[in-house]
């Protein structure tokens, strides 16, 4: 049985595992080992530890991204590139628990940044802003990816029963409505009516007119 496995088996079942944890750190050799029906020594053959298959398993989502072909502007392009980000984190199962806890220390992956620099270098922003610009846009996703996540397994305890957090929504509702704060209010309705795909994807375009507002101001002032 151990000579057929394979690090693609051995990562592909992990993908599985994780569709069925939907939980990082449940996700252990050991459990990967039962699956496959092999003891767990024989993993360490193809990785010598959990931290090397994670590795692994996030160069194998990167493959994954789908590249967009050029839309015929900087801002445009760095945009497609996001939204293509969002569909690969979402289509993995972790996908962005993956992010967190690997370091991009694989070729696809480095290819895409390079790419994203040069695509925002080429609207005429330095390199330190352009980098700067890229690890934001994938911090921005993570941060917005986390959030939902989080708001999802809040909503399951609130039909589950928890009084607790209900009083609490009730409450900021309340709070908005009786002491007129139309801002809050008016917010929390659009973002009933929009996804979070559009949420981000308006984020990351705001961050974009602003970053070359930015240096065409300093570029005219020059």
């Amino acid at each position: 049985m151990e000579a057929k496995l394979s690090k693609e088996k051995i990562i592909c079942t992990a993908f599985q595992l994780l569709e069925e944890k939907q939980n990082l750190t449940a996700l252990s050799m050991r459990h990967i080992a039962s699956a496959l029906d092999v003891k767990a020594p024989a993993l360490y053959w193809y990785f010598k530890n959990k931290q090397m298959l994670l590795q692994a398993m996030a160069e194998t989502m990167e493959t994954n991204l789908v590249i967009p072909e050029s839309q015929g502007s900087w801002k445009k392009d760095i945009l497609a590139y996001m939204e293509s980000y969002f569909h690969l984190y979402s289509q993995f199962p972790c996908g962005i628990e993956l992010e967190i806890h690997t370091v991009p220390a694989y070729p696809s992956r480095l290819e895409h940044i390079e790419a994203m620099i040069r695509l925002i270098r080429s609207g005429g922003i330095p390199l330190t802003q352009s980098h700067l610009a890229v690890s934001s846009f994938h911090n921005l996703l993570i941060g917005f990816m986390m959030d939902y996540k989080e708001e999802e397994h809040l909503r399951k305890e609130i039909i589950n029963g928890d009084q607790s957090l209900l009083e609490n929504v009730h409450f900021m509702r309340n709070y908005a409505k009786t002491h007129h704060l139309v801002n809050i209010m008016q917010g929390m309705q659009e973002r009933k009516e929009r996804s979070l795909k559009c949420e981000f994807l308006e984020s990351v375009s705001i961050y974009l007119d602003g970053l070359d507002s930015q240096f065409n101001e300093n570029k005219s002032k020059n």
